[in-house]
C-alpha cells in the first residue's frame, strides 16, 4: 500500500486530523484522479473485509471506525451480494474459474465484460460505482455539518456568556441605586441640629452645655467582641445629639449593617448598606442619632459586612458605656 492509499485509507476511517481531511477533500472535490483512487480504495476495502482477506489489525480498524456509519454498512451488504452474484457467474463458466478464482470481485467483474453478460455486469459496475460516490460524498457532507454545528453552539454559549455578564452588570447597578436612595432617605430623615439662639438681652450662661457629645471608637478583631477597657460617652445635660465614630482596621466589603443596642435591652440604630468614608487615616463609621434615644447603660455596636452573594458576615463587636451629668 502506497503512502497515499495508507493517507485515504486513514481518511475513511476517521484518523487523520482536521487539516489533512480538508486537505484531502479540497482534491477530492477538485481532482478526478483522486476521486476515482477514493472511491476504488474504498472498494476494495468492502471486498477484501466482505471476503475475509483483511489483516486482524485492519479488520478492528474496518468494523470500530468504518462500519459505525449506517450507510457504510449498507453499501457493505450491497458489495458482499455484488460479490456473491459474480461468483455465480463465474462458477457457470468452468474455464473463468480457472482463471480467476483467486482474484477479486472487481477483477472477475472485468472479466465478465468479455463474457456474454456484459449488460448484467456494466449495471452492476455502474450501481456499485454510484454507491461509491454517494457515500464518499455523504461522509463528508455529514463532518461539514458536524462542524457547522459546534461553531454553533460555540456562538450560542458565547452569546450566553454575553447575556449572563449584561444581567450582573445591570444587577449590580440596581443595587447601586438601591442603596443611594436609602443613604439618601436616611440623610433626609436625619434631624438636623438647630443653633441655640441666645436673647441679647439675656445674661450668658457661665458654662455652655454642648449640644453634640462625640465618641470614637476603634473596632475589635476581625470576629469576636473586644475585651479591652470599654471607653465611654459622657452626656452632659442639654445635649442634643450624639455622634458615634467607628474607625476599621480593614475594608474588606463594599457595604456594611451598623446595629447599636443597649447590652440586654432595645435597639436603638440600625443602618443597612451602609459604606464608610475613607481618607488618609483610613475608613470609618460616623453617623448620630438623637441623645434623648441613649441611656446610661452598657452599649454594644456590631458590624457586619455584605458579601457577593448577599449574605451577612460578623465583622467585629465593640462595646461602650454611656453615662450622663
Amino acid at each position: 500500500m502506497t503512502n497515499s492509499d495508507e493517507m485515504m485509507t486513514s481518511y475513511l476511517f476517521g484518523e487523520l486530523s482536521e487539516a489533512e481531511q480538508s486537505q484531502l477533500e479540497a482534491r477530492y472535490f477538485t481532482d478526478a484522479q483522486t476521486f476515482e483512487q477514493l472511491t476504488q480504495l474504498e472498494t476494495e476495502l468492502i471486498d477484501s473485509y466482505a471476503r475475509g482477506r483483511l489483516s486482524p489489525r485492519m479488520r478492528e480498524r474496518f468494523e470500530s471506525a468504518y462500519l459505525i456509519n449506517p450507510d457504510r454498512r449498507a453499501r457493505l451488504r450491497f458489495g458482499e451480494a455484488l460479490a456473491a452474484k459474480l461468483d455465480e457467474i463465474a462458477a457457470s463458466r468452468v474455464a473463468e474459474r480457472t482463471g480467476v478464482g483467486g482474484s477479486s470481485w472487481w477483477q472477475r467483474f472485468s472479466s465478465s465484460l468479455r463474457g456474454g453478460r456484459r449488460v448484467l455486469a456494466f449495471s452492476l459496475a455502474l450501481a456499485l460505482l454510484l454507491v461509491s460516490s454517494v457515500s464518499v460524498w455523504l461522509f463528508i457532507q455529514r463532518r461539514h455539518l458536524r462542524q457547522d454545528l459546534a461553531r454553533a453552539r460555540e456562538a450560542q454559549a458565547a452569546q450566553a456568556e454575553r447575556e449572563r455578564e449584561a444581567r450582573q452588570q445591570l444587577d449590580s447597578e440596581q443595587a447601586r441605586t438601591q442603596e443611594l436612595t436609602v443613604e439618601l432617605e436616611h440623610a433626609r430623615t436625619e434631624p438636623k441640629l438647630q443653633p441655640t439662639q441666645t436673647s441679647p438681652e439675656s445674661p450668658a450662661p457661665s458654662v455652655a452645655a454642648p449640644s453634640v457629645a462625640s465618641l470614637v471608637l476603634i473596632a475589635g478583631g476581625i470576629r469576636g467582641v473586644d475585651t479591652g477597657a470599654s471607653p465611654t460617652l459622657l452626656i452632659h445635660k442639654g445635649t442634643q445629639q450624639v455622634r458615634l465614630q467607628l474607625k476599621l482596621r480593614e475594608n474588606e466589603y463594599q457595604s456594611y449593617q451598623l446595629v447599636l443596642q443597649a447590652v440586654g435591652g432595645k435597639e436603638v440604630f440600625n443602618r443597612q448598606h451602609f459604606k464608610p468614608q475613607t481618607d488618609r487615616s483610613g475608613a470609618s463609621f460616623i453617623f448620630s442619632l438623637p441623645a434623648s434615644n441613649v441611656g446610661v447603660g452598657d452599649y454594644i455596636l456590631t458590624l457586619r459586612g455584605f458579601t457577593a452573594s448577599g449574605e451577612l458576615e460578623d465583622v467585629s463587636q465593640t462595646l461602650f458605656r454611656v453615662e450622663k451629668k
